[in-house]
């Protein structure tokens, strides 16, 4: 029975994944029923069912194990530890939704009304030149 490298790609991809989340189950018992559960069920090719419909009972496995399967640190959002800290007056700043805030909740930022933020200033140029200003010679006239 000849395959697609399209549809063979797929197995390989849906084989890793399951393994994958297989290995990372909490229980012992779990994983090892899990992991015999999946060899046998990929090498069984005597069966009459087609590899795509095959396919789709891997992929609703797979999307099973993921709600029970609980996060590794490689599929977690935030770090290990590792990371850049910002520190004011010798107290460390807390970042919030990607903002960086001081212990009263306030926004720190370095760009103030003093300095201007250079990527600021950089959008603001590339902008202008979309909208058609390259340049402000139609405002001074012939002078």
């Amino acid at each position: 029975m000849a395959t697609s490298p399209a549809l063979a790609a797929q197995v390989r991809h849906v084989y890793r994944e399951l393994m994958f989340m297989a290995k990372h189950m909490p229980k012992e018992s779990q994983r090892n029923k899990a992991l015999t559960e999946l060899r046998t069920a990929f090498r069984d090719t005597k069966s009459e069912e087609s590899i795509e419909d095959r396919l789709k009972k891997a992929e609703a496995r797979m999307s099973f194990l993921r709600i029970t399967t609980p996060q590794t640190r490689r599929r977690r959002n935030h770090g290990d530890g590792s990371g850049t800290w910002v520190y004011r007056d010798g107290k460390k700043l807390t970042e919030s939704n990607g903002t960086l805030r001081d212990d009263k909740g306030r926004v720190h930022t370095n760009w103030s009304g003093s300095n201007l933020d250079p990527c600021s200033v950089k959008r603001h140029n590339v902008s202008l030149r979309r909208a058609g200003f390259a340049n402000n010679s139609h405002a001074k006239g012939f002078f």
